[in-house]
């Protein structure tokens, strides 16, 4: 008769890790042979998804903001429900999200992310000086670069605090080339207190962001975030 260090020895050959590593319970003996093993299986793929939700969740490095809607509008409301679904996610859509300061901007994006998370999707956040920086250094600092390669495998990626400064023109061409280049394959969520107006007035590149604005607003919903 086999025991339990046989199956786990052949389980981690079948890179089984969570029965190898005794994380799942071997000795419950009350279920028949093809119930038990659907059972541990089941258990096997559901520790697999919340290793995998960690995982992705440690590197999004997504903040820990929450949205509260519970003064929400009931059309904000409405637009919220239906981007919990994620069609606009499959879909390849940019999301804006536009208020003043404390309108609950970054707490919306979080909650889509974490959503996107929960389905498997990789998500990746960083606030506008970051991503700028991420996006200048990528070819001469190895950090920057994996950061930027692993936005590359990311199915969502969320830009904080975009024109909350006047970029230079610099900044401007850099977020232009990086933006143009990961909008390709995938969806990015702006999150502005700006205008879109406005942005065109901070720049002094005022050709350049309209092309910018022209790209990102092809395939886009705005979502526009009051005062409570």
């Amino acid at each position: 008769m086999a025991d339990i260090t046989e199956i786990r020895e052949l389980a981690q050959k079948l890179n089984l890790w969570n029965i190898a590593r005794g994380y799942i319970d071997l000795n419950d003996e009350k279920l028949s042979n093809l119930e038990y093993l659907k059972m541990v299986l089941e258990k096997e793929l559901e520790i697999r998804a919340r290793q995998k939700h960690t995982k992705l969740r440690k590197a999004s490095k997504l903040t820990n903001k929450a949205f509260d809607t519970s003064n929400s509008n009931k059309g904000l409301k409405c637009q919220i429900k239906q981007l919990s679904n994620l069609t606009w996610l499959k879909e390849e859509q940019n999301l804006i999200l536009l208020g003043k300061c404390g309108t609950g901007k970054t707490g919306l994006a979080a909650q889509l992310g974490e959503t996107a998370i929960s389905n498997g999707h990789k998500t990746y956040y960083a606030p506008f000086d970051n991503f700028i920086a991420v996006a200048e250094k990528k070819a001469t600092n190895p950090k920057a670069e994996a950061i930027f390669s692993y936005m590359q495998e990311c199915d969502l990626i969320i830009i904080d605090d975009v024109f909350y400064v006047e970029p230079t023109r610099a900044e401007l061409q850099v977020f232009y080339r990086a933006v143009t280049f990961l909008n390709e394959t995938r969806s990015i969520i702006f999150i502005t207190n700006r205008e879109l107006s406005a942005w065109i007035d901070a720049a002094e590149d005022k050709h350049l962001c309209q092309t910018l604005l022209d790209r990102i607003t092809v395939n886009c919903q705005i979502v526009r975030l009051t005062d409570k």
